[in-house]
């Protein structure tokens, strides 16, 4: 399975995205900062996806979704939120690179949706995608 290859090309698309924002990765760091943070979750649907490869090449197709999650200040307003929702949005949409080895095509954007209920001193806009990865 390649994980690795189609995380580093979401990782490094997310990352150029939101510099100089910090991002709290999938299992990297215990606690998030204070500040305003994105949160990048990246999920597999499916790992066995049947590719028909002209010439029998092999090509793996990985099926998933990615989320990012915006955690900002409440009681600000949403303008910061909703920018960096936009920034992310821009990420998904622009991810596909027809020349790299491991391809990756987001679907659909669901969202931004925030939530600002509770006692919690942060709003949390999130928005999210299937993906269509491509390896080999």
């Amino acid at each position: 399975m390649s994980f690795a290859s189609v995380r580093q090309v979401i990782e490094t698309k997310i990352a150029a995205a939101y510099d100089p924002v910090p991002i709290v990765w999938d299992n990297v760091q215990e606690t998030p900062p204070a500040e305003t943070h994105v949160v990048c979750l990246i999920s597999y649907e499916s790992t066995n996806e049947p590719v028909i490869c002209p010439g029998g090449g092999a090509v793996e197709r990985l099926l998933g979704n990615l989320q990012l999650s915006v955690v900002a200040p409440r009681g600000k307003g949403m303008k910061a939120a909703e920018e960096l929702a936009a920034q992310g949005m821009v990420a998904m949409n622009t991810m596909y690179d027809q020349n790299a080895t491991t391809k990756v095509k987001c679907g659909r954007i669901n969202g931004p949706r925030s939530v600002g209920a509770g006692p919690e001193p942060y709003l949390v806009t999130t928005l999210s995608c299937s993906f269509d990865a491509y390896v080999g």
